[in-house]
């Protein structure tokens, strides 16, 4: 009887220090979890003020095309500036989509 009582007790410890690493394992992730939602916040601020730029830049090259359209061809160089200028848009736009969807993802894992 002494023997199944100490084998019940140490059975017990274990299953509390199974708990107790279970816990502290949750823990960390939940901190790893709201440490990642912010740094994917940074870098969502960062390349929204980059797309920005891309786009204002590329409206202002837009526009100045249009304008002088009739004396310009495909290979002038305000031609070739305004498609690098689309490209970097689109890339940054692109960008800024996978970066909203992280933090969509990280939010929906820290909330529950």
């Amino acid at each position: 009887m002494l023997a199944l009582t100490a084998c019940t007790s140490n059975l017990k410890k274990e299953n509390e220090a199974l708990r107790d690493e279970i816990e502290e394992r949750r823990e960390q992730l939940d901190s790893t979890l709201l440490r990642n939602l912010e740094e994917a916040r940074q870098q969502l601020a960062v390349t929204d003020s980059l797309l920005n730029i891309a786009r204002q830049e590329h409206d202002e090259q837009y526009e100045w095309v249009m304008e002088n359209a009739m004396e310009l061809n495909d290979r002038s160089p305000e031609v070739l500036q305004l498609n690098r200028l689309r490209a970097r848009r689109d890339s940054l736009q692109v960008e800024f989509e996978k970066q909203a969807q992280k933090v969509k993802f990280y939010m929906n894992k820290t909330e529950k």
